[in-house]
């Protein structure tokens, strides 16, 4: 039991890492500098590793070891075109069979989002995780009343995925929006601002509730394509093209 607990930190610590960048994209992660630095024996890491590989955050090579998974402008247009096909449909079925359950537990999401400060490249790890649970947590909310189970499964599956996307361009923020300023394109934070604010989500939920599925449906394109739009041009700009330890 304790080597479980024990497994379970290490994952949770290795995986807070990867996200919020204290481990970059194709890093090299060596069994027994990992254990040393965590205060670990190499089998417990090992397990861990074992976990975020099986969730697509490391890969592995023959004879090369576990290494920090890249991060690919490719795999991004990717996992938004995914996002945009499974959550729209979710959100079609959820309209049709949600009940008030789902209704109470939508608003008080949308609430808890409301009340989360949108981060920036200045805000701390933690205020960033309590934005992204709150993100994540009405999104979810909001297509919970589909009751399908491998559509929720493979939509949290892509969210985890876009987690490291939506991390490592929102602590670059800033100063990419103040560059595209510099160089007359304000659109730049336009973008991003329309994407992470809560005005767009404050529509989806009103739209959801009144069962509106022709606007929900058109709601929900409009907002996960500004978002891939924002992050891409955010990518873009941040020279996200195949991302590696040495960027």
């Amino acid at each position: 039991m304790a080597e479980r607990v024990k497994s379970d930190s290490l994952y949770a610590a290795l995986r807070s890492r990867i996200l919020n960048g204290g481990l970059r994209p194709g890093q090299s992660l060596r069994l027994r500098a990992l254990a040393q630095e965590l205060g670990s024996s190499a089998t417990p890491v090992r397990e861990a590793l074992n976990r975020l590989h099986a969730e697509n955050f490391v890969t592995t090579e023959a004879n090369k070891g576990f290494r920090v998974a890249t991060m690919t402008l490719e795999e991004l247009e990717d996992l938004e075109s995914a996002r945009s096909a499974i959550e729209t449909q979710l959100l079609l079925r959820s309209i049709e069979k949600g009940g008030r359950d789902w209704e109470a537990s939508l608003v008080s999401a949308h609430y808890r989002l409301s009340k989360c400060q949108v981060p920036n490249s200045f805000s701390q790890s933690a205020a960033i995780d309590v934005w992204d649970a709150a993100h994540s947590e009405f999104h979810f909310a909001l297509i919970a009343g589909a009751s399908s189970i491998w559509m929720m499964n493979f939509a949290q599956q892509v969210n985890a995925q876009l987690q490291r996307y939506r991390r490592y361009i929102i602590l670059r923020i800033d100063h990419l929006n103040r560059a595209a300023e510099a160089k007359g394109d304000g659109a730049l934070g336009v973008l991003s601002r329309e994407a992470l604010g809560i005005d767009a989500h404050t529509a989806l939920m009103q739209a959801a509730l009144d069962r509106d599925k022709v606007r929900a449906e058109a709601l929900m394109l409009d907002h996960v394509g500004l978002a891939k739009e924002a992050f891409l041009k955010l990518a873009k700009a941040s020279g996200i093209a195949g991302i590696d330890a040495a960027a």
